[in-house]
């Protein structure tokens, strides 16, 4: 196959991953399947995008709006359960119970704020402990949410780097990187440790930077309520590489697995973070996403990504996604 980057590749995925889709061991490319899934997917847009999950939550201000955004992404990663476990919940108003991992997750902060709450002052965020984490994050099912003591480390390091470098409020970091996807997605991997999702193969050093992108992008979102911002740049982000669009591009055909591969994913076995196997399930997954933003250049990979994303939620009987415990998705 021809990876051939056709566009501006700023932040260095399309060109790092290229590395990896050239060299793949554990996976299959099918490049005939790309067109078919493109239909699919421009079809889902066609429809309108129901960009549910882009609902951060309300605030009394766009100061507060932007902070809250930031801080969901802090800790957007791993909701997944083992097998044959339960998956962690959230009820929020009462009676409302969500089990969808990123709707769970922005219940969370929508009730720490009902509870008045100091979630979005970074001081407060910097001296979080274990305890107020847990409350936090609560079920309301007894089961944690995956990975917590990470996530507080994030909370932990994102008010330190915040009341640091920014006066504790990210709307100085948006002004920082001028309002620039790509300014704001260095930014956070600059600054923030939790942001910096590369990965190292054969001494490359190789950037997914699903978080610092995806952030940048949701601040994107913020114009549907708010003229005056206006992110540049989103068209040069790319894929959200996670653990759901390699799924659905498995089940489309326009991935497959070997056999090891194979054995390992369907029978809910833990990959390592970091591990050559994930290293290619997320690097295919931007260059799928990339091949199929070639054949709909009217639309941008995250909107590609999105649409994906949405699809995958409402299919069932799939094969099992790959399953690693990391921060980065």
């Amino acid at each position: 196959m021809n990876f051939e980057i056709q566009r501006e590749d700023p932040l260095q995925v399309l060109s790092s991953t290229k590395l990896v889709v050239e060299d793949l061991k554990f996976i299959k490319i099918h490049e005939d399947k790309i067109s078919k899934i493109a239909n699919v997917v421009s079809q889902k847009i066609a429809s309108g995008l129901d960009v549910a999950e882009t609902h951060f939550g309300e605030t009394d201000s766009l100061e507060n709006t932007i902070q809250l955004i930031f801080l969901e992404d802090v800790v957007n990663f791993c909701f997944w359960a083992e097998k044959g476990m339960p998956k962690w919940q959230v009820e929020w108003p009462k009676e409302l119970i969500t089990s969808g991992g990123w709707y769970s997750l922005t219940k969370c902060f929508q009730r720490a704020l009902a509870e008045k709450i100091p979630i979005l002052d970074a001081d407060y965020l910097a001296n979080l402990n274990l305890e107020q984490v847990q409350s936090l994050f609560r079920s309301n099912n007894g089961v944690n949410i995956p990975l917590l003591e990470k996530r507080l480390e994030n909370l932990r390091e994102a008010g330190e780097v915040l009341a640091k470098k920014y006066d504790g409020k990210f709307i100085n970091a948006l002004e920082v990187a001028r309002d620039d996807a790509i300014e704001i997605a260095k930014l956070l991997y600059d600054n923030f440790a939790s942001f910096r999702d590369i990965a190292t193969w054969e001494n490359n050093k190789i950037y997914f930077l699903k978080r610092a992108q995806i952030c940048a992008q949701d601040f994107s979102y913020l114009r549907q309520k708010d003229k005056s911002i206006s992110i540049k740049s989103v068209d040069l982000l790319t894929a959200f590489a996670d653990y759901k669009l390699p799924q659905i591009l498995r089940e489309h055909g326009v991935i497959s697995y070997n056999d090891e591969l194979s054995q390992l994913v369907d029978n809910y076995k833990l990959i390592n973070s970091g591990s050559l196997e994930e290293i290619e399930i997320r690097a295919a997954t931007i260059w799928c996403v990339e091949l199929i933003r070639q054949n709909l250049k009217e639309y941008t990979a995250a909107d590609i990504d999105n649409a994906i994303w949405l699809i995958s939620q409402n299919q069932t009987n799939l094969k099992p996604y790959h399953r690693a415990y990391t921060i980065y998705y």
